[in-house]
């Protein structure tokens, strides 16, 4: 039985769609009500709510059912004061926001009375964002705790932190609900099955996986199945006209996001993250956690999560490497070598990266801040 507080916690989102971001959103407000929390979520540009479970919890929402207008700059004035005015109405202690647009209007829209009481999450790399995201967040820097979800993306921002500004700038990883994603892997010896699980955009780089397979798929001893999970944006096209022109459509299998993402984890041998960048990747750990055979690029390894050939496999970038570790990891020869290094990952997940750590942490976050209001 949680012990109740009096202390409010608002959660800020422009909606609630899928994603690696709301999925840890989810995970911490489901700990904090554990913790005896009182939780609001306001979307003040829609009542869009991809995850049912948020709807089942004990909960405040304040949803923006309005319809919008068809002029951008005035649908955008109206979400801005349908913001402003939630929160006049309430009384919070803590507002907690996400992405950088909503980081944004809330530092330069939220009433004065929360001066203090900001905490905004970093949730993506600075690398290939606009130059304006890195401008933005230096100079909104003190009007909110930041907290960054690698040390990449901090470092990114702030090469040479003061103590000043590790006051307010923290590192605080993912957590993952290890319970859901250990379920026991189901072995199938006739073929081999690869994954690969995120939105289907160019920073994913999921083509170049496609690319190296369609090269190495006359060459495997066993039969091959690749399932690409995600939902779709910028290059799917270019995965449809690359599966059609290889004829690759036995090989594939393309499904759109999963609520029930672990029963898929738990069927492959190998997951491959390709991506361009990240900071630190839900699908990597989800993996890891499922006891997956790991083969990752270096954009996709910002703190170096994995070590290669210990908890992972760790590739350049380059389709050349890539097919190198994929031949390494498919190779029989291999099997119990590879097995120890999937397990690895396993333990490594499951030792740093829980759910439990991430809540504790972020509690200790929201404590400062009442500690200031007092």
């Amino acid at each position: 039985m949680s012990k109740q507080t009096s202390k409010k916690i608002c959660f800020i989102a422009s909606h609630f769609p899928q994603g690696g971001a709301e999925r840890q959103i989810t995970e911490l407000i489901k700990g904090l009500i554990e913790r005896g929390y009182q939780i609001t979520l306001i979307c003040y540009q829609s009542n869009v709510i991809f995850f049912r479970e948020i709807k089942e919890l004990n909960i405040e929402l304040i949803l923006n059912n309005n319809k919008p207008s068809k002029s951008t700059f005035i649908k955008w004035i109206k979400n801005v004061m349908f913001l402003r005015n939630a929160l006049k109405k309430g009384s919070f202690d803590v507002l907690h926001t996400y992405l950088f647009f909503n980081g944004l209007i809330l530092r330069l829209f939220a009433p004065y009375k929360y001066k203090n009481s900001i905490v905004y999450s970093i949730r993506n790399s600075y690398e290939s964002a606009p130059k304006f995201f890195m401008f933005f967040d230096k100079l909104l820097n003190n009007k909110s705790v930041n907290i960054y979800n690698s040390k990449k993306s901090f470092r990114e921002i702030y090469p040479n932190p003061t103590p000043n500004i590790l006051k307010n700038n923290k590192v605080i990883y993912n957590g993952f609900n290890q319970d859901i994603f250990s379920n026991s892997k189901e072995q199938n010896n006739e073929i081999i099955t690869l994954g690969m699980v995120g939105r289907i955009a160019k920073q994913k780089n999921h083509i170049q996986v496609l690319r190296v397979l369609n090269k190495m798929k006359c060459n495997l001893i066993k039969p091959l199945k690749i399932y690409l999970i995600g939902d779709s944006f910028d290059e799917r096209e270019n995965i449809d006209n690359f599966i059609k022109a290889n004829s690759l459509e036995k090989y594939i299998v393309l499904l759109d996001a999963q609520n029930n993402i672990e029963d898929y984890y738990s069927i492959f041998d190998i997951f491959v993250l390709s991506s361009l960048y990240e900071g630190c990747p839900n699908v990597l750990f989800e993996a890891l956690l499922s006891k997956c055979l790991c083969v990752v690029s270096n954009g996709s390894n910002s703190d170096d999560f994995i070590k290669d050939n210990v908890n992972g496999l760790v590739y350049d970038g380059s389709d050349k490497m890539l097919e190198l570790k994929l031949n390494e990891a498919l190779d029989p020869r291999n099997k119990n070598s590879m097995d120890n290094i999937a397990y690895n990952g396993y333990k490594y997940a499951k030792k740093n990266f829980a759910t439990s750590t991430m809540i504790k942490n972020y509690v200790n976050i929201y404590k400062q801040i009442f500690v200031l209001d007092e």
